[in-house]
C-alpha cells in the first residue's frame, strides 16, 4: 500500500461568531477562491475557538500542497497572512500555538476535559 502523502492545514482565526457556519463557509470560499490558482482544491471545516466566544476558527486543507498565496508560511513557519474577508480581518497560520479545537461537539453534547 502506498503512503498517503501528508497535507499541510492551515488555521484561519477572525471569523465572526455570530455568521452561521454555511455564512462563514461561502465568505471563506470567495476569499480563498480569489486568491487560488485555477483548479486548486480545498476543504475547511470550521469550529469554535477556545479562547473568544464572538470568534470562530477554520481548518483548511489544500489537496495538491500548498498555494502560492501561503508558500511563504512554509519558509516562515512562525508568521501569518492576513487579508480581508469582508468587513473582517482574518489571519491564516500553520503554527497552532495555543488551544485550537480540531472538531465540532454533537449538538446538545457538553465540551468536558477530563
Amino acid at each position: 500500500m502506498a503512503a498517503r502523502k501528508k497535507r499541510t492545514v492551515f488555521r484561519v482565526t477572525g471569523l465572526p461568531a455570530s455568521q452561521p457556519d454555511d455564512e462563514l463557509n461561502e465568505a471563506l470560499k470567495a476569499t480563498i477562491d480569489d486568491n487560488l490558482a485555477e483548479g486548486e482544491q480545498w476543504n475547511a471545516a470550521i469550529v469554535p475557538s477556545c479562547y473568544n466566544n464572538e470568534e470562530k476558527v477554520a481548518l483548511v486543507e489544500f489537496y495538491a500542497g500548498v498555494p502560492a498565496f501561503l508558500s511563504e508560511l512554509m519558509a516562515n513557519p512562525l508568521g501569518d497572512w492576513q487579508v480581508e474577508m469582508g468587513d473582517t480581518d482574518i489571519s491564516f497560520d500553520q503554527h497552532f500555538f495555543g488551544f485550537t479545537q480540531l472538531y465540532r461537539p454533537k449538538s446538545g453534547s457538553p465540551a468536558t476535559a477530563e
